[in-house]
């Protein structure tokens, strides 16, 4: 199991809390690629096990779409044709 620094913790907190108001629901893949451009030493598997723990914890609903399309753009924000659980 990786031990976290605190300020990762904190900032990885901040980031689920402002991604479920942003949105009402947590993009597990986009919230740990925008980490991961903060902590670029912790791999993105490991920010997003811990964004799912963290998802979990607050029984937040959750789905999984990468940050990016295949031609580099943006995705849209919404969920429309999403499986959300």
């Amino acid at each position: 199991m990786t031990r976290f620094s605190v300020t990762l913790l904190r900032e990885l907190q901040m980031a689920v809390g402002q991604a479920l108001e942003r949105e009402g629901v947590l993009n597990v893949p986009a919230v740990a690629w925008e980490m991961k451009a903060r902590f670029p030493e912790v791999s993105v598997a490991e920010l997003e096990a811990e964004i799912l723990a963290h998802g979990m914890a607050l029984n937040a609903a959750m789905f999984f779409h990468g940050p990016f399309s295949h031609s580099g753009h943006p995705r849209s924000r919404r969920c429309e044709g999403s499986t959300l659980h």
